[in-house]
């Protein structure tokens, strides 16, 4: 399930800048191939955070309530990627940096459990992990009684 659409990142960058930063060859001409790529790594980055509380990807049909909440992340990250991964710009805005770092901020948060994400019905997720040593001892050999008299 996608978190975000090759359109809705078009639509934050504005057509010039979305021709810009998706075309390989000329920096003028959109690439749909280059952005959805841009997309799929956005939408991963995301999920390798999410996946250590849930079950990824997180479906937004059941969870809808989290189709804003995810789409703004993971456009902040798609555009980062965007803006980087483009050899025809060499200044990244400030803007697109500081969102992308708040971004990255709030995935570790959601990761490390200081933030839950807004669900109407629980979300898929691991069993709950206890991660406390283990202690076994083995078989006792010689028992108290068999060693007395020694």
């Amino acid at each position: 399930m996608a978190y975000v659409t090759t359109t809705q990142l078009s639509s934050r960058l504005g057509s010039t800048m979305y021709g810009r930063l998706t075309d390989r060859v000329t920096g003028t001409t959109a690439s749909a191939t280059t952005a959805q790529q841009i997309v799929a790594e956005a939408e991963a980055e995301a999920n390798s955070y999410l996946a250590v509380r849930y079950a990824t990807p997180i479906d937004l049909t059941v969870n809808a309530e989290l189709a804003d909440i995810m789409q703004a992340r993971v456009l902040d990250l798609a555009e980062y990627a965007a803006w980087k991964s483009s050899p025809f710009v060499n200044d990244m805005p400030s803007r697109v940096q500081d969102v992308y770092r708040a971004a990255l901020a709030w995935l570790r948060d959601v990761a490390d459990g200081r933030v839950n994400l807004p669900a109407d019905e629980p979300l898929a997720g691991p069993l709950v992990m206890d991660d406390s040593p283990r202690y076994a001892s083995s078989v006792r050999r010689l028992t108290a009684d068999e060693l007395d008299g020694l």
